[in-house]
């Protein structure tokens, strides 16, 4: 297949990129429902973005599981995981935020399955606010925040991935870095411009000058 190899580079603008972060939950982590290693690492760095973003005026958006007696798991999930409904049931604790990542007023949005924009609201709460480019970080890599950018990308949503705000569990033969290394580049060979949080924030300052420049 002939691509263009040249690296994608979307600009970034509270204007209409959201930050958008895929289930930062307590259920992902190291001794967690769905062992994640490195889901603290990946926690601070969405912190540290979050924070940056929030500075200058920028939207952050938090899609999250919490399963309900009328509103369960939804497309082939179960066949997979059987106890997904009851072990990320609304009022279960793996389904809490980590401490610092939610601040009061921001947009949460409820997916019932991987995927945010197969099985939630996300896309029409982006397109409301004229949002087209999502800044994207979670847990974990290969599964939601995947999916998530997939659906996303093929929606006409410009994407920019967190690389390390994102963390995963061991797949099959693949450990979890591996697992993390695998999906990380599979999005950015054709769905999302991939950076860290460093980068991130770098950008996210140099923007700060032309802004209090407007005001």
């Amino acid at each position: 297949m002939a691509r263009d190899d040249r690296r994608v580079v979307y600009p970034i603008d509270p204007a209409n990129t959201a930050l958008v972060s895929v289930d930062i939950q307590v259920g992902f982590g190291r001794d967690s429902w769905e062992p994640v290693p490195h889901a603290d690492a990946a926690v601070r760095n969405f912190i540290e973005a979050a924070q940056a973003w929030r500075e200058i005026g920028g939207t952050v958006i938090h899609v999250h599981v919490a399963y309900t007696p009328d509103r369960g798991p939804t497309g082939r999930m179960t066949d997979f995981i059987s106890e997904a409904g009851r072990a990320l049931a609304a009022d279960s604790p793996a389904t809490a935020f980590y401490q610092g990542v939610v601040e009061p007023g921001e947009l949460l949005v409820r997916k019932t399955t991987f995927g945010a924009v197969a099985s939630s609201d996300l896309l029409a709460q982006l397109q409301a606010r004229k949002f087209d480019t999502a800044v994207v970080a979670g847990l974990t890599t290969p599964i939601c925040v995947q999916t998530t950018v997939d659906g996303l990308s093929m929606s006409g949503i410009k994407v920019i991935l967190l690389e390390d705000a994102c963390a995963s569990q061991a797949i099959g033969r693949f450990s979890a870095e591996e697992a993390h290394r695998a999906a990380v580049d599979r999005m950015g060979y054709l769905f999302a411009q991939v950076e860290t949080t460093a980068e991130f924030i770098a950008r996210v300052k140099a923007l700060r000058q032309p802004l209090k420049a407007a005001s």
